[in-house]
């Protein structure tokens, strides 16, 4: 996976992701079945305003249906695809 990331956004994007996953996960990276509580939305505001009017915020707690791109997620009774770029700005810790 690092590779493909390497490969995709350059050497900087994956030192940034490498950050992210040493001190919690992604939506990107989030595995299939999980459920994860977002913590934090990263990226610039009129990407992160678009999430959370689909009801990715802070504090909500979101199933990964599938990983992938897109991954495909649940939030509350809504289930929508969400891109690998806007995944990676969404942080998140599993929950039980």
């Amino acid at each position: 996976m690092i590779s493909a990331l390497k490969a995709r956004f350059g050497p900087k994007r994956e030192a940034a992701h490498e950050i992210h996953r040493a001190n919690c996960t992604s939506l990107c990276c989030a595995r299939s079945g999980s459920r994860v509580c977002v913590m934090q939305i990263e990226g610039c505001e009129s990407e992160a305003a678009k999430l959370r009017d689909l009801g990715i915020r802070e504090g909500a707690v979101v199933h990964v249906v599938r990983h992938g791109n897109p991954t495909l997620v649940r939030v509350e009774d809504a289930r929508f695809g969400i891109g690998e770029g806007a995944a990676q700005c969404v942080l998140c810790e599993y929950v039980n």
